[in-house]
């Protein structure tokens, strides 16, 4: 049920203009005082003109509002950016959503930050590893820390990017914010169909090429419809071999299928179900050794990728007249083949006439989640959601080192350190966790003012049993683990107040946490010195705590009386403590510890212009500046230091230009351009790991033409071939200095039709 505010009319926005701060700030009150004046200078509300203009409708507060009313920073990405960027998976979004930044180690192996709150890398297959960003597709929770999903971007009817903390109604995993991917609902009333079909050629590489279409099918019209929806993704590659001869080793395939029905059988009750099949897999990732050409490298290991995953859920929602209750079950199932090189360690550690094999990681991961929450529906001055939400996840973690032929030529069993024959490393993590929580939120409107608060309760258990063996380990161990809880409250006061009928000013105090986790054994026997140092400093390597921040922030939202002009502004301030920070020794291992807190603070910016019929101008930026605000000695690190993989400044902008041609022909044009500012991959210089990514431009265009339900469109990403790192890697002896660099220029068409 749509319970939209009629205080603001909105309309579409795309993203927004990078202007200076001097610039913005004349901008909104220009915006904001000459729409005070129009509604002074007349007695109507003018809210019939205000309907004539599209409202962008978002569910960040888990019921339907326009997004003007909803006094938080919200970024939108409407299905029409997705389209003009040709976007495969939510990283191709990373450019135009400002304070959004990502850790990137290949497809599929990407962590999310939001508004600087990040500290680094780590193992992509860590099960400790605790997300800061919630990823949801619809109503299921799908992030997995260093391992988010990238699922095909098709037929979404939005992507919501919720910035700053989002713990109230989302949980845990929504430290810094929260992205949400909004699927389009069956259609109860028209048979329908969609494709597309792209072809593309890569700037020093292969040929991509996709397919996608669907189908609606309304059964039984108002009351039970049916979507079905595929894809089939061949991705080209671009990274040469120079050792094998093997050319554009990084050609990866992606393809799903997705089945989605709505079933109304009365007036206050529907179901919605849906299920998801996704396959993704490459022949390699996307690194290219520094000291050779770009985009080629030099060892023989194989380091494809391999990830299969299943996505159920059924949402029941029921009208009582004065609420809507809705109860979400979901279920999600994903099995990942991750190998790295680990060449460099051979050429350093081991003898001649072992031939170089990867390290073969495996994980299979397995999580029910059930929510149910009431929210108010009434024209009431209070409104109200509350909540229950619990899951289980069981993740079993393989961590493999295989060398066919080591036991011979080493002359040492493998099996005399516990390890299955010919394995320098057998290990694996058995996790079983399990939460609950319950919520709430109280809207409370006082004439203008809104003032909202929230509060959710978290129960978090963790069992895990470890086994690691090999001779890298120096023996077979197990060691107990304590069991890992924690519970608590997390807290959210939100401030707003309406300029005007489309203008809105907030301000907000919210804390956002994560949970902490359970520390792998470290091998006394290659690890004793340092495992000694760290009890005489009273450390304990077993398990890490929680940690958490406080984000303060006000913004002014809005547009003008007639629709032109759409803006966004935040000021963030954020207190990080108890920073989950990762210790490597010297032996090779290393353990998760709570060192060092951090400040971040920024500014965000969007900015949406029409200033002629068919022409649309938007931008967005982002200041970020994050901090340690004391030393940390076990990053090598100082107070002041800046975070890894953080840009301070980025921006986006793009103008998008459609005319009629004829009565039957349309002709559009979108150009866009996206700046990533330097940034570092650890905190200090200091740090033997340290590597500097200079800032770097990409820009993009498509045009084309579209006529009786179909578009033909030319386009070209990163279209100057710019090499922009996104990436750097280099820690002696597991890794080669290297780089994952954007994906060269690409340039190719695409066919889109419907009925």
């Amino acid at each position: 049920m749509d319970k939209t505010h009629t205080l603001s009319h909105t309309y579409k926005t795309r993203n927004a203009l990078a202007f200076t701060p001097s610039r913005i700030a004349l901008l909104v009150a220009s915006v904001i005082g000459s729409t005070a004046l129009e509604a002074q200078e007349t007695n109507a509300p003018a809210v019939e003109e205000s309907t004539q203009y599209e409202r962008v409708i978002v569910t960040s507060r888990k019921r339907s509002e326009s997004m003007n009313d909803v006094p938080i920073s919200i970024n939108v990405v409407s299905e029409d950016l997705i389209n003009n960027l040709g976007a495969s998976d939510f990283t191709d979004l990373l450019g135009v959503v400002p304070s959004l930044t990502a850790y990137q180690n290949g497809p599929g192996r990407t962590r999310l930050s939001i508004r600087g709150v990040a500290n680094g890398g780590g193992n992509d297959n860590d099960t400790q590893n605790q997300e800061t960003v919630g990823i949801y597709l619809d109503e299921i929770p799908i992030s997995m820390g260093g391992m988010n999903p990238e699922l095909a971007l098709f037929d979404l009817k939005r992507v919501e990017v919720l910035r700053g903390p989002q713990g109230t109604l989302f949980g845990a995993g929504s430290m810094t914010g929260t992205v949400r991917l909004v699927s389009n609902e069956p259609n109860l009333t028209e048979f329908e169909g969609k494709y597309e079909l792209s072809a593309s050629k890569i700037e020093h590489g292969s040929q991509n090429s996709s397919v996608k279409a669907l189908v609606n099918v309304p059964i039984i019209e108002n009351e039970l419809a049916v979507r079905i929806s595929g894809y089939y993704l061949d991705n080209g590659g671009y990274i040469d071999n120079s050792l094998t001869g093997e050319k554009d080793l990084n050609t990866g395939m992606s393809k799903g299928a997705k089945i989605s029905a709505l079933y109304i059988p009365t007036n206050e009750l529907s179901i919605d179900f849906s299920y998801l099949h996704h396959d993704y897999s490459d022949n390699g990732r996307p690194v290219d050794i520094d000291s050779t050409p770009l985009f080629v490298r030099d060892y023989p290991s194989f380091d494809g990728y391999d990830d299969t995953m299943d996505i159920a859920n059924v949402t029941l929602t029921y009208d009582l007249d004065w609420a809507e209750l809705v109860s979400s079950t979901s279920y999600f199932d994903r099995s990942i083949v991750n190998p790295r090189s680990l060449d460099l360690l051979f050429e350093s550690a081991l003898p001649p006439g072992i031939t170089p094999h990867e390290l073969v990681d495996l994980t299979d991961s397995e999580v029910f989640v059930q929510e149910l929450r009431l929210a108010s529906t009434t024209d009431s001055d209070v409104q109200w959601t509350i909540g229950a939400y619990a899951d289980k996840k069981d993740v079993f973690y393989e961590n493999t080192f295989p060398v066919p032929g080591a036991d011979a030529i080493l002359g040492v069993p493998s099996s005399a350190f516990g390890a299955p024959d010919d394995h320098l490393f057998y290990g694996f993590d058995d996790l079983t966790v399990k939460t609950y929580a319950f919520f709430g939120e109280v809207y409370y409107d006082i004439g203008d003012f809104s003032i909202t608060g929230g509060l959710r309760y978290f129960n978090w258990e963790q069992e895990i049993a470890f086994y690691q063996s090999g001779l890298f380990n120096g023996e077979a161990n197990s060691d107990e683990r304590p069991k890992g809880s924690v519970d608590g409250f997390n807290p959210k006061l939100n401030v707003s107040y309406h300029l005007n009928r489309d203008n809105l000013l907030y301000a907000q105090a919210a804390k956002g946490f994560r949970y902490g986790g359970i520390n792998g054994a470290i091998p006394a026997s290659v690890c004793a010195d340092e495992l000694a140092q760290v009890e005489r400093d009273g450390g304990d390597t077993r398990f890490f705590d929680p940690d958490e921040i406080w984000n303060y922030e006000v913004g002014v939202k809005g547009s003008d009386s007639k629709g032109t002009v759409s803006y966004n502004a935040t000021y963030f301030h954020i207190d990080w403590t108890d920073m989950q920070t990762s210790r490597s020794f010297e032996c090779g291992f290393g353990f998760k510890e709570n060192v060092g807190d951090a400040t971040s603070k920024g500014v965000e910016l969007e900015v949406t212009i029409k200033p002629t019929d068919g022409l649309v101008l938007s931008a967005g930026g982002a200041y970020i500046n994050t901090s340690l605000d004391a030393d940390v000695p076990n990053l090598d690190a100082q107070k002041g230091d800046a975070a890894p993989f953080v840009p301070e400044i980025s921006f986006t902008t793009s103008a998008e230009y459609s005319m009629q041609l004829n009565q039957d022909l349309e002709g559009f044009g979108w150009v866009n351009v996206q700046y990533t500012d330097d940034r570092s991959t650890e905190f200090s210089e200091q740090n033997s790991n340290y590597r500097k990514m200079d800032a770097y431009t990409l820009a993009n265009m498509r045009v084309g033409i579209r006529f009786s339900g179909y578009e033909i469109s030319l386009f070209a990403n990163n279209m100057f071939d710019d090499d922009g790192v996104v990436r750097a890697i280099g820690r002696p002896p597991f890794d080669p200095p290297a780089s994952i660099r954007v994906t060269p220029r690409t340039i190719g068409m695409t066919f889109r039709g419907g009925f």
